[in-house]
C-alpha cells in the first residue's frame, strides 16, 4: 500500500489513493491514463516486498466509474 502511495508514475499520471480497506485500494485519477495506472498498481501489488516470494501473489484489479460498478 505504501509503495502505491509513493509511486512516482501514479503521481505523474494524476492518481491518488482515496480509500483503503484491508488489502483493497481505491484510486482516483484521469480516465485517459487509467489503463497505465492500473498496470502500475497491479505491478506494485504483485511485488510488494524487497525480495521475491516463492509463491506469486495474484491481484484482482479493474477500472470502473463508480463504487457500485467495482463491487458488481
Amino acid at each position: 500500500m505504501v509503495k502505491a502511495e509513493d509511486s512516482v508514475l501514479l503521481q505523474r499520471l494524476g492518481f491518488q489513493t482515496v480509500l483503503q480497506i484491508h488489502d483493497e485500494l481505491v484510486l482516483e485519477g484521469p480516465e485517459d491514463s487509467a489503463e497505465e495506472a492500473l498496470g502500475e498498481l497491479v505491478r506494485i501489488m504483485e511485488d510488494p516486498l524487497p525480495f521475491k516470494l516463492k509463491v506469486p501473489l495474484k491481484v484482482d484489479a479493474k477500472q470502473v466509474q463508480t463504487w457500485q460498478d467495482a463491487k458488481a
